[in-house]
């Protein structure tokens, strides 16, 4: 008889992580830092409403399900848009009942946006699918050119190097940092990304002008054990630092998380060549795989070899709720891409 207990995150004693952790093992998606349960512990710190349900099947703890209970009725994912994996660590065969999960939960409606599609419960209940594309490099960096070159481009990597040639005849020696500790070069990556989202989306989309979400990235920079850290990988042309990027790392994967490139030096592609040195360096680094996140971007399919397949919808009791909302994001999407929506979106430009 499977039974689902909600818990706080303080209750999560050394036990109850051995399973949590035993969890993990038994499928490669949960290898990615977000089913680690110090980031959960992290999202908690920064949110008050995070919760855990525990999984039970014929009294044994077979599964945890981190989430956020926003209000009385909705709930969602654990850090919100931060988190790139979603749902429960639990074996991909054991089928979940939902209806029993948002009892135990105590809300009516959970919406999810980057869930693995072999997490089929779920995916029963998506209105869109994507995915999270990745670099394996499990077999070494020569393995994965060999595959790179079969799949598409075989001459990315020259490029790369023509383009590292040109920047460091323009502003100085490069030197690449694939695990920085220096605060600096962090925090001048956070400004350069809010600079970025502020000129590309707006200042109300700057997600670290939001207090919690800087607090969180913050406090995942300052982890640094082999099983949870962040990352922070870096470039420098003589003294400036031309392109950075900050990342989750546990295990064998890093998590590719918030890039960020000087737009000064945008003609020598900043950020390709630190994208490039990191798959260059990942396996003197223990590193087998770089999971770039969910979008199509790209760079993201030049530098791909694999990727991991997600879906996004909502799990509710009842359905209609699911189904009304489905409609709604249906005909917006419908508007947005009619001739209506163009000129909405002029005259709101102007």
């Amino acid at each position: 008889m499977m039974k689902f207990s909600q818990i706080s995150v303080d209750e999560i004693d050394v036990a109850l992580e051995r399973v949590w952790q035993h969890q993990r093992s038994l499928s490669p998606v949960f290898q990615s830092p977000y089913y680690h349960p110090a980031y959960t512990r992290i999202m908690a710190v920064a949110q008050p409403d995070v919760r855990v349900l525990v999984i039970e099947d014929h009294n044994q703890i077979i599964g945890f399900f981190p989430f956020q209970r926003k209000s009385a009725f909705v709930a969602g994912p654990v850090g919100g848009s931060l988190t790139d994996y979603q749902g429960p660590v639990c074996s991909p065969g054991m089928m979940l009942s939902v209806g029993e999960m948002l009892r135990a939960a105590q809300v009516h409606y959970m919406g999810f946006n980057h869930m693995p599609a072999e997490r089929r419960e779920f995916a029963a209940f998506s209105w869109e699918q994507s995915r999270s594309l990745t670099l394996n490099l499990a077999g070494g960096f020569d393995a994965y050119i060999q595959t790179l070159t079969q799949l598409r481009d075989a001459s990315l990597f020259k490029k790369t190097e023509t383009n590292q040639r040109k920047l460091e005849k323009k502003a100085g020696p490069l030197r690449f940092v694939m695990e920085s500790r220096s605060r600096d070069d962090f925090l001048a990556l956070l400004k350069g990304k809010s600079a970025q989202f502020i000129k590309t989306v707006g200042a109300q989309h700057d997600i670290f002008a939001v207090p919690w979400i800087r607090d969180a990235v913050n406090d995942i920079f300052e982890q640094t054990t082999p099983e949870f850290s962040g990352m922070l990988s870096t470039l420098h042309a003589g003294d400036h630092l031309v392109a950075a990027h900050f990342g989750m790392r546990s295990g064998q994967v890093l998590h590719y998380w918030f890039p960020w490139y000087d737009t000064d030096y945008a003609e020598f592609s900043p950020g390709l060549i630190l994208l490039a040195a990191c798959a260059r360096e990942a396996q003197q680094h223990g590193i087998t795989l770089i999971d770039l996140g969910r979008g199509e971007q790209a760079y993201k399919q030049r530098f791909a070899t694999d990727f991991i397949p997600l879906c996004e919808g909502a799990i509710a009791a009842p359905r209609l709720i699911r189904d009304v909302q489905m409609c709604y994001r249906s005909l917006r999407q419908n508007l947005k891409q009619s001739a209506a929506g163009k000129l909405i979106r002029q005259w709101k430009q102007h």
